[in-house]
């Protein structure tokens, strides 16, 4: 473009900024170079990268919200699957196989461990006696990142089982008997101290209630 040409462009421009406003089928056919940093091409790109970005976070919260609420749903269905099974369990071995079950199969647990009191009668209870099941905290309704000394591993988790590396724990209290179930897991993250139990004291208070039901069958 000559000289002339070009300074009558800018003066028209500077005169009409509304000008691609009201033609804007010529921006499909500017090319704008980049002009490095600071220039309005490189802002513009520098925005749409900001832009595209915010979308991407915006897009993988979504995401996670969406997983955490399918997650929600299915252990709701599982959490319903073992009340209704365990009521129409009719003994106490019968609830102890539901529990098993469903606790391996739908919740993802590795390794399960039964300890009781020996009067509880609790068929493949490992036995303990009642100041042992308040040492390792019975009285609480479920227990994540529970520790176990070195005497009480090799008693719970004698070969063929292998020592865990991460414990949880579900009481269960009855009118007449008391134990625990052990969650154990070869992940060191599985069961951790700041992760909720809400839906582990839900557990053990449904299993210790079918237990009770039982207790005469």
């Amino acid at each position: 473009m000559h000289d002339d040409a070009a300074a009558q462009c800018r003066a028209y421009l500077r005169a009409h900024p509304d000008f691609f406003l009201r033609e804007p089928d010529l921006l499909q056919e500017l090319t704008l170079p980049h002009l490095g940093v600071g220039s309005a091409s490189s802002l513009l790109e520098r925005q749409v990268q900001r832009l595209r970005a915010e979308r991407d976070r915006l897009q993988h919260c979504l995401d996670g919200l969406l997983q955490q609420a399918q997650r929600h749903d299915e252990l709701t269905r599982h959490f319903s699957r073992l009340a209704t099974d365990l009521l129409a369990a009719p003994s106490r071995s019968d609830c102890l196989a539901v529990v098993e079950r469903s606790l391996c199969a739908d919740f993802g647990v590795e390794t399960l461990v039964l300890l009781a009191d020996p009067a509880a009668e609790l068929p493949g209870a490992l036995p303990i006696s009642a100041e042992t099941w308040q040492r390792l905290g019975g009285e609480r309704p479920a227990q994540a990142g529970l520790q176990l000394d070195a005497e009480d591993l090799a008693a719970f988790f004698a070969p063929p089982r292998q020592a865990p590396a991460s414990l949880a724990s579900i009481s269960l209290q009855g009118r007449n008997f008391c134990g625990l179930l052990l969650l154990a897991s070869a992940d060191p993250h599985r069961y951790v101290p700041e992760m909720g139990t809400d839906l582990l004291a839900q557990i053990a208070a449904l299993v210790s209630a079918a237990l009770d039901r039982c207790a005469d069958a």
